[in-house]
This record gives structure tokens, sequence and C-alpha cells, in this order.
């Protein structure tokens, strides 16, 4: 077999996150069969990350302050956006009238209308556009969905995700997105459900899916949503999704919490249950199965990407626009439908024993999120919790539009 040429990428950002995809490409460029070759980099203040640009200078990665020079001076066929959310849209549609294929951070963008124009310029330069949700392209993610598929549990009944991420004030005021709704006229809609824990709720939606390049689309979304720390948009949310096929996923986020809680996936079936824990998946069904980690999660990523951009079979799956639409939607229905509720008085904690200054905890929330996981509720159908108030619901036919938050 002829030895494929690596594709030709640009990358966005030296600091912050964008430094990690930028060290993930490295690798897959060092490689004795690289996939992908990295022509060059852009950051608006290089001067930042003097050693940073001196290694990639050294392995021959040119520099550029200027997004748009980089696109235009570089012979390129993909780029990756590691950049805030309210960048997505324009950088985007930038890259794809270049004629480069594109991979955006998650979410693809903070409403619909962004997602919807986003597809618009990626069907009119008849190139693709791929979103950073990572968990759908580990190695175990397509055979555990395949096995779904083939019926290993049955029909899904329902699902749940929930996780606590605690934050602090650091994390609130490390950009100007960071919990904000909007940065000037852009939806951001910065929340665990939108950005941290996004990844996990995404995942549920794909292995819920009912072929195996798509998610399963909501219906309905209910949802009750809360606020302790001095931010715009929420920290704390519990929805119920109604989905196409009847089943319903209820999801639980958090992160005003003084317990850490890493991201649970589980999948109920007529006869069996999907649990995915840690990057590993336990099946127990007809027959059982169990997926592990095979630590090669970003290397799968990027190669799978490389693949799907040359129309090249793969075994892994990759998200989609089209996929990561449903995420958005969720977010945008879950906004409009349910006012913020802000949690004080005695149910507000400022925590300080052992912890970074300004953080803060509603009162008894990770107790909260194993009852209403437990019995698929949300906090104010529970009956006996304090803070908990009724949100709202919304219905998802012919939703399109993102009006803005429910006040």
């Amino acid at each position: 077999m002829a030895r494929v040429e690596p594709l030709k990428f640009l990358s966005t950002g030296i600091g912050g996150y964008a430094w990690s995809i930028a060290q993930h490409l490295l690798t897959a460029d060092a490689a004795a069969e690289p996939v992908i070759r990295l022509l060059a980099m852009c950051d608006p203040a290089p001067e930042k990350f003097p050693d940073r640009v001196a290694l990639l200078e050294s392995r021959g990665v040119r520099t550029y302050r200027s997004f748009e020079e980089m696109i235009e001076q570089e012979n390129a066929e993909a780029v990756w956006l590691p950049i805030p959310i309210h960048l997505h849209r324009p950088f985007a549609e930038k890259a794809l009238a270049r004629g480069l294929h594109v991979v955006t951070e998650k979410p693809a963008a903070g409403c619909l209308q962004d997602v919807d124009a986003m597809i618009a310029a990626r069907d009119a330069a008849k190139r693709d556009v791929l979103v950073g949700f990572q968990d759908i392209y580990a190695s175990q993610t397509m055979p555990a969905k395949r096995a779904l598929l083939d019926g290993a549990i049955g029909k899904i009944t329902h699902g749940t995700v929930h996780a606590s991420w605690p934050r602090d004030l650091k994390y609130y005021s490390r950009n100007q997105w960071a919990g904000a709704l909007r940065v000037k006229e852009t939806w951001v809609l910065d929340s665990p459900l939108q950005n941290a824990i996004s990844h996990y709720v995404n995942l549920a939606l794909f292995l819920m899916g009912d072929a195996p390049a798509t998610s399963a689309a909501p219906t309905r979304v209910e949802a009750e949503l809360y606020r302790v720390n001095k931010i715009e948009n929420y920290d704390t949310c519990a929805l119920k999704i109604t989905l196409t096929a009847g089943s319903t996923l209820t999801v639980f986020l958090t992160h005003a919490s003084s317990d850490l809680v890493e991201p649970v996936v589980s999948l109920y079936g007529t006869h069996g249950r999907l649990l995915a824990d840690n990057n590993r998946y336990v099946l127990t069904g007809e027959p059982p199965n169990v997926w592990e980690p095979d630590g090669r999660k970003h290397q799968h990523m990027v190669e799978t990407i490389c693949s799907h951009f040359r129309g090249e079979p793969h075994a892994g799956a990759v998200a989609t626009l089209d996929i990561a639409r449903i995420h958005t939607m969720i977010t945008n229905a879950a906004s409009e439908a349910a006012p913020i509720t802000v949690v004080g008085g005695d149910d507000a904690l400022e925590l300080t024993q052992d912890r970074p200054a300004g953080m803060c905890a509603i009162r008894d929330v990770a107790k909260v999120m194993d009852r209403c996981i437990a019995q698929r509720k949300l906090p104010s159908q529970l009956g006996d919790v304090r803070w908990a108030r009724p949100g709202g619901a919304m219905d998802l036919a012919g939703y399109q539009i993102f009006k803005g938050p429910r006040a």
C-alpha cells in the first residue's frame, strides 16, 4: 500500500488549552508514519510564550499573529480552532472560505443560528467541520455503540448523566466569557452543560442514537437552572430530556459543590445496562462486555479526524456539526425554558477550609444530585429541597432560533 501523505494542518493559540491541542498535533507530527504535518500556528501575543515559540520553530512550525494571514499564506488542508466559543463561527467561516476543513472546540457554537450558519458554510465550501467532543472519538465508543445497536441491552428506555466539578473564582475570572451569557452580541451561554461537562451529555446522546453516525434527537426539554456564583449564567443544572424514541435522559451537572464527582453516563435497556465511567465502558447485557481505554484517546482523535477529512474509511466515530447541533439545541432550550434561580442565604456556602479563594457551593447539592439521578427527577420534584424551585419546559418541534434566556 502506498504511503499516505500527512494532512497539512494549522492551529490557533499558543497559550491555555490551545497549547494542549498543539502538543497533541506535534506528537502526531513526530510519529514514524505521521498522519498530519503541522505547518503553522497563530497567536495574537506570541511574545508571551518565548519557550513555546522556540520549540515550534525548532520543529519547523511557523508562527503568525494573525489568523487571516496564516490561512492566506499557508498551503494547508485543515485547521484546528481551540478558541473561545464566540469565535467559533467567524473563524470557521473564514477557514471554510479558504477551502480548509475545520476542527472546532466544543461546543460547536453558542446558539442554534450560529451552528446552522456554520453548516451552511460547510456545505457551500464542500469541506467538513468536526467538533472536539473528545469522548466520541475514543477507541471504545464505537464498539460500545455497535453493541447497543445490535440489541445488547434491548430497547433503551432511559439514561442518566451526572457530574460535580467544583470551580472557584479563578475559573470564572480567567477570561471574558467564563460563566457569561454572551460576549458583545454573540451568545456563549457558558455553563457546565454548554462547556466543561458537555462531553458526557453529548456522549450519552450519541450512544442513544439509532444509527451508527447519529445522536438521539430531543423532542422536549424540562430544566431547572441554579446559580450561587457571581456570574451571569447558571453553575448548576438539572434536565429531563425526552427523545424521539420515547426514551428519556436525566442530567444533573454542577460546578457549585464541595464534592468532586467524576462524570458517569448510564444507559438502561429492557434487559441490560451500559455504564460509562472514567473512560471505561461496562455492558451488563447479552452478551456482557467491557471496553477499557487504551491510553491513546487523543491519538485516536487526530487519526480519525484525518481519515475522515480524506474520505477514507475508519473504525471510529466523529462529532459532526449535525451531532453537535443536537447538544446546542438542548442547551438553548434549557435557557429559554427555565429562569435561573439564585441560591442565597444559608443555602449558599462559601468554602474556605483547604479550598481555593472564592469557591462557593449550594448546600447538599451532591446529595440532591444523587437522589435526582436515582429517581429521575428534578430537584423541585423531590419535594424537600429548600433551595429548589420549578423551572420550565419546552417542546422542540420546529425549534431553530435561540431567542434568549428566560428572565
